[in-house]
């Protein structure tokens, strides 16, 4: 019995999977034709068309004195930037606002994010060094709205996402609306919620597990009680008192 629902466990995983790969190759398709259209209208080679040398000159900029007219101010150290680049990424950065500026300050964010975010700016380039980083990334992504940055996130985070991982990932999703890793990672928690324990949903805010309990289980509040959260349990009393009142 036990060999069975880890089969049918395992099923439901691999279909998450599929559908995930299904939607990587509808985007790669996507992108292929693109690039197609756009190599057939400039001639063979693509590498010399002025979106192409820009997309280079722009890369090269990166920390660069060169052009630089305002600067981002790091806990450590300030970095050069452009306006022209910062404009292009995020309307939060367009010319009304930083009229007159010389410089950001950018000190209450980790260095190791804010280098990592101003690096994407240039380059278009993620260095996806461990998860923690990558979920603080996510998360200024979305707050500075580049959208881009947080859709490469999203697929790092869905790639690397476990069992242990997915309720941690799911209250991140949640909090920045990341569609796709929030569906992914609900399905994940929906097929493995047996194995889930106190300690998965730790972090995660009582009214959003409450919401989950109700989505997912048939008895919401025997499910708070066996996570030990008393929170979630008041939760469950306050929006049952009706029922509760009828017992005395």
């Amino acid at each position: 019995m036990a060999s069975q629902s880890e089969v049918k466990k395992l099923q439901q995983h691999l279909a998450l999977l599929k559908q995930e790969y299904s939607k990587l190759q509808n985007k790669y398709h996507e992108i292929e034709n693109k690039y197609n259209a756009i190599a057939a209208t400039s001639g063979d080679n693509i590498e010399d068309t002025f979106a192409a040398r820009m997309l280079a000159t722009v890369s090269n900029l990166y920390d660069s004195e060169t052009y630089s007219d305002i600067k981002i101010k790091l806990m450590d150290r300030k970095i050069n930037a452009h306006k022209l680049v910062l404009d292009a990424r995020s309307n939060l950065w367009n010319e009304a606002i930083l009229s007159g500026k010389t410089e950001l300050d950018w000190t209450e964010i980790e260095s190791n994010v804010a280098e990592a975010i101003i690096l994407w700016l240039y380059t278009n380039k993620v260095d996806f060094r461990s998860e923690d980083l990558t979920l603080k990334l996510i998360r200024k992504a979305f707050e500075f709205k580049l959208d881009n940055l947080v859709e490469s996130c999203e697929q790092y985070l869905i790639c690397i996402v476990t069992i242990r991982t997915c309720v941690k990932f799911y209250s991140v999703a949640e909090e920045i609306d990341a569609e796709n890793l929030r569906e992914y990672c609900s399905g994940l928690i929906s097929t493995h919620w047996d194995d889930l324990n106190a300690s998965d949903f730790e972090h995660m805010s009582g009214p959003l597990l409450y919401q989950m309990l109700k989505n997912k289980t048939q008895f919401p509040l025997h499910s708070a009680v066996r996570l030990q959260r008393e929170d979630v349990v008041f939760l469950c009393l306050v929006e049952n008192s009706s029922k509760v009142s009828d017992f005395y």
